[in-house]
């Protein structure tokens, strides 16, 4: 199966972590800091790190940069005590697989960590979107720019904020 970096300073998180990952075939290394999972992630490479977002020395942005820098095929899913939508929204503009506020179903974790292993033809954004995502990109045009017409004149990229509504017609 996969590496799994778990990376919190929860010694109760950590260990169930550890167990419900094994089960599914996951080689785990538990970490209690951010400063020895930076320690960790530059001699060793895992497939997905799990972060808490609020780490100390370093950050958990620093250390989502770190593992990025050193291997940008790691997919980093982050946990949050307490987060709000901007803060998961720069985790994830800068590279975050996914983001989940705790306490969270065991089973959001793990589909997490299987969305995060599919092969990149077959990953789905972390909301379950289209699959026309690029590599750690939210859909817009990128993805949408892949997606099959629908009909004559339909266009589905997003609007500029100065662009009038589009007129609603029906059958």
């Amino acid at each position: 199966m996969a590496r799994v970096l778990v990376a919190d300073d929860d010694h109760l998180l950590r260990w169930s972590l550890e167990r419900a990952l094994a089960r599914d075939g996951h080689v785990i290394r538990l970490v209690d800091s951010g400063k020895v999972a930076a320690d960790v992630v530059d001699g060793e490479q895992y497939q997905v790190a799990i972060v808490n977002y609020w780490a100390s020395e370093p950050t958990g942005h620093q250390l989502l940069r770190r593992i990025k820098a050193r291997a940008p095929e790691t997919h980093v899913i982050f946990l949050a005590a307490e987060a709000t939508s901007r803060e998961e929204r720069q985790a994830r503009n800068l590279g975050a697989f996914d983001f989940l506020e705790k306490p969270f179903p065991l089973a959001s974790l793990k589909q997490a960590v299987d969305r995060a292993l599919l092969t990149p033809e077959r990953r789905r954004g972390s909301r379950g979107c289209c699959s026309g995502c690029e590599w750690q990109r939210p859909c817009g045009e990128a993805g949408l720019a892949r997606l099959p017409a629908v009909g004559p004149g339909l266009d589905l990229r997003p609007a500029a904020a100065d662009d009038p509504p589009a007129p609603l017609s029906g059958p």
